[in-house]
């Protein structure tokens, strides 16, 4: 989970300490983070984020994990040299292996289907009623189908704008509504809509969604035509969702 930052100083009992801060988008997940439980950061990378709520006061156990030792020991060598090393407890593993328990469980920088496979291979999250922050690099409609058919409830939705429009979800176990073939894309309307940069990242995925059904559409190809009708469908929702009523030529 890599994220730019630079430090500042904090004064804590007339020894300096450095003060880490977070690039926008891991700032963004931090702070939906409860200031009160244990928090697993699973493909911690640097290790940012579980230091970052270990300096700004937060109650609890804090776990980091990492899949390769090359990151986690990069996670490790931050903890040091901002003092937390006994602060926060390191795991070799494949996302929650080494866990059986989290109150809240950080899923960022990797794409929907991989965050699933994690979640569906620790049943504990949803058997303990975990928060989730899920933040998807790619294939979030993906994720955001799994999580229904999974007995998973989206409880916010997020945008945050640090270069590209990442997208930043809270998750517990329950019963969702069904999702339109644009919401899939961008979230439930109800959530995201009053976000700034909807409008942004609804034009983004219009734009995207004309060019793939402009180039099935010239393909020729009997075998794209199922993908033509979907990708059509698709794009109508998502112009439904921008212009309101039946969709456009805009």
């Amino acid at each position: 989970m890599c994220g730019k930052y630079w430090s500042g100083i904090l004064l804590l009992g007339g020894i300096f300490l450095q003060l880490l801060k977070l690039s926008l988008r891991l700032e963004a997940i931090a702070r939906l983070i409860p200031s009160v439980g244990s928090v697993a950061d699973v493909g911690t990378d640097h290790g940012y984020i579980p230091v970052w709520l270990a300096q700004n006061g937060h109650e609890g156990a804090l776990f980091a994990t990492d899949i390769n030792s090359e990151p986690l020991s990069h996670a490790k060598h931050t903890a040091v040299e901002y003092g937390l090393s006994d602060r926060i407890e390191f795991h070799l593993c494949n996302g929650l292996a080494a866990l059986d328990g989290s109150d809240t469980v950080i899923i960022a920088g990797m794409g929907g289907e991989n965050i699933a496979d994690i979640i569906l291979a620790a049943p504990w999250v949803k058997e303990k009623n975990c928060l989730l922050v899920l933040q998807p690099m790619s294939k979030s409609a993906y994720l955001r189908a799994w999580l229904f058919e999974n007995g998973f409830e989206v409880l916010s939705e997020q945008l945050v704008q640090d270069g590209n429009i990442y997208e930043i979800l809270t998750v517990r176990a329950g019963k969702d509504e069904p999702y339109s073939p644009s919401e899939l894309l961008i979230g439930h309307a109800r959530l995201i809509s009053n976000s700034l940069l909807f409008e942004k990242r609804l034009r983004q995925l219009i734009s995207k969604t004309k060019r793939t059904v402009e180039g099935l559409s010239s393909s020729g190809r009997a075998e794209d035509a199922e993908r033509l009708t979907r990708a059509q469908e698709v794009l109508n929702s998502l112009q439904e969702l921008k212009y309101g009523g039946a969709p456009t030529e805009k």
